[in-house]
C-alpha cells in the first residue's frame, strides 16, 4: 500500500459507493482536498495578496537603491518584516497543488487502470481499506455528462466532434480561464480590484498600479508576471489535451475552488479595511 496515494484511492472509492458515479466522486474529493488544505493555503494567499499590494513600495526601493544590491536586499527584508510577510510563503499553494496533483494523478491512474483491465482485483485491493475492498466483476461507472472519464480529449477527438466532446472542451478551456483570473487576482493592478468587486474602476490609484521600469530586474519581474498570467493557462490547455477527463475534472474544480478562496480572502481584506 502506498501511504501517499492510497488515501486518495480510498476517498475515490468511498464517494463512488455513496454517489454511484466516478465523476461526482472526483468533484467531491477535489473540494474536500481544498477544504482540508485551507489552514495551510489561507495564510499563504493572504501573504501573496500583501506582496501584491507592496509592489509600489518595492519599486520605490529599487529606484532608491539602484546599483546597491546589498542595501536593496536589506531594505526589502526590513519592509517584509515590518509588514509581517514571508516573501516565500506565496509559493506554498503552488507547491501543494503540484504535490497533490501528482498524488491524485497516481490514484486516478490506479482506478482507471483497473477499469480498463490493465490491473486486477488483487492489485486494486492492496490500496483499499477492508471495508472498501472489491470482488471479481466489480466495474466503475466512468461515464459522466456524456463522456468517458478514463479517456483523454485527444482520444475522444479521434472519434469525431460529437456531443461527447462538449465536456472535454468545457474542462480544457474552463481550466485555462479560471487559472487566468486566479493569476490576475494576484497582480497589483486595477484589474484585480475590478474582478473582486465586479465593478469598473474609475480613477486608477497610481500607487496600486505597477509599471515596468528601465531596471532589468523590474523588467524580469514583469515578464515573469506576464508568463504566469498568460502562459500557464495556455500550458494547462496544451498539456491537458493528453490528460484523462478525470484529471481534467479534478484540475477544473480545483482551479474553481482556489479562485473562490482568493475572492473570499480579497473580500475579507476589503471588509477589514472598511471597518478600520
Amino acid at each position: 500500500m502506498n501511504i501517499l496515494v492510497s488515501p486518495f484511492v480510498n476517498a475515490l472509492f468511498g464517494f463512488y459507493y455513496l454517489l454511484g458515479n466516478l465523476g461526482w466522486s472526483v468533484i467531491v474529493v477535489t473540494v474536500l482536498i481544498r477544504v482540508l488544505l485551507i489552514p495551510l493555503v489561507l495564510p499563504s494567499l493572504k501573504s501573496a495578496k500583501k506582496m501584491a499590494v507592496l509592489q509600489p513600495r518595492l519599486k520605490k526601493l529599487q529606484e532608491k537603491y539602484a546599483g546597491n544590491k546589498e542595501g536593496l536586499a536589506k531594505a526589502q527584508m526590513d519592509l517584509y518584516k515590518e509588514e509581517g510577510i514571508n516573501p516565500l510563503s506565496g509559493c506554498l499553494p503552488q507547491i501543494l497543488q503540484i504535490a497533490v496533483l501528482i498524488m491524485f494523478f497516481s490514484a486516478f491512474n490506479l482506478v482507471t487502470n483497473y477499469t480498463i483491465g490493465k490491473s486486477d482485483v488483487n492489485s486494486m485491493n492492496k490500496e483499499l481499506v477492508s471495508s472498501f475492498k472489491i470482488s471479481e466483476g466489480f466495474k466503475f461507472e466512468t461515464m459522466f455528462l456524456g463522456s468517458n472519464l478514463s479517456q483523454t480529449p485527444a482520444d475522444i477527438y479521434k472519434t469525431g466532434l460529437g456531443m461527447e466532446f462538449i465536456l472535454p472542451l468545457i474542462l480544457l478551456l474552463g481550466s485555462g480561464v479560471l487559472q487566468y483570473f486566479s493569476s490576475k487576482l494576484m497582480m497589483p493592478s486595477s484589474a484585480a480590484s475590478q474582478l473582486r468587486t465586479g465593478k469598473p474602476v474609475g480613477k486608477i490609484d497610481q500607487s496600486a498600479y505597477v509599471k515596468a521600469t528601465p531596471e532589468k530586474s523590474d523588467d524580469m519581474m514583469e515578464m515573469m508576471r506576464m508568463q504566469s498570467t498568460y502562459m500557464m493557462p495556455l500550458m494547462t490547455i496544451f498539456i491537458g489535451w493528453n490528460f484523462s477527463l478525470g484529471m481534467l475534472l479534478y484540475w477544473f474544480v480545483n482551479s474553481g475552488v482556489m479562485l473562490v478562496q482568493q475572492l473570499v480572502v480579497g473580500k475579507m481584506d476589503k471588509d477589514k479595511k472598511t471597518k478600520l
